[in-house]
């Protein structure tokens, strides 16, 4: 099982939505995944052993783990690209 932290500014309302779109899109792709959420700043302490970061806007830090903007999950503006990129990264 995949394992990704979603993170967005207080770690609830927008990281829930982002965890939920992944969550749907992997389970149909046949990808079983669990997604832990968590605030921005709270994600170097919650990112060990995680698979993939997908975050609400850019972050710049390099957490040594693949980290995404999630943003087009929320307004689906280019969120195909954006999953099949998590695809990709997740079947490896």
């Amino acid at each position: 099982m995949k394992k990704i932290l979603v993170a967005c500014g207080t770690g609830m309302s927008t990281s829930t939505m982002i965890a939920q779109r992944l969550q749907e899109y992997l389970t149909a792709q046949g990808i079983p995944v669990s997604t832990s959420q968590c605030c921005l700043n709270e994600i170097p302490y919650n990112c060990s052993g995680m698979d993939l970061i997908v975050t609400s806007m850019k972050v710049d830090k390099d957490y040594g783990i693949p980290t995404l903007n999630g943003a087009p999950l929320l307004i689906g503006i280019n969120d195909d690209v954006l999953k099949e990129k998590i695809k990709a990264l997740l079947s490896q």
